[in-house]
């Protein structure tokens, strides 16, 4: 048998309007056929906060590379978690 997660709190208004203007560019995006690493770092950031995550949880490796490598992005690891993968702990 599972567990039931815990409830979440509700998104505040200010995270839903993040998620929103996130979707829209990313709506906007597909529209011109690109999408931008800022782009798709604010839709994580955006979803993330809602969930109570980190950004980096919903940004694959590759993303996170670019990032760290030659991305202009600001990146604040208390809130969005590392850019490089930690330490494989099941080894």
């Amino acid at each position: 048998m599972s567990a039931t997660p815990a409830p979440q709190p509700a998104p505040t208004q200010a995270q839903l309007d993040d998620v929103l203007q996130a979707a829209l560019y990313l709506l906007g995006a597909r529209q011109d056929q690109m999408l931008t690493i800022k782009e798709w770092t604010d839709l994580a950031r955006a979803v993330a906060a809602c969930q109570e995550c980190k950004t980096a949880d919903y940004l694959t490796e590759h993303d996170l590379e670019d990032i760290a490598e030659r991305s202009a992005l600001e990146w604040d690891e208390a809130t969005d978690g590392p850019l490089a993968p930690g330490p494989n702990l099941d080894e």
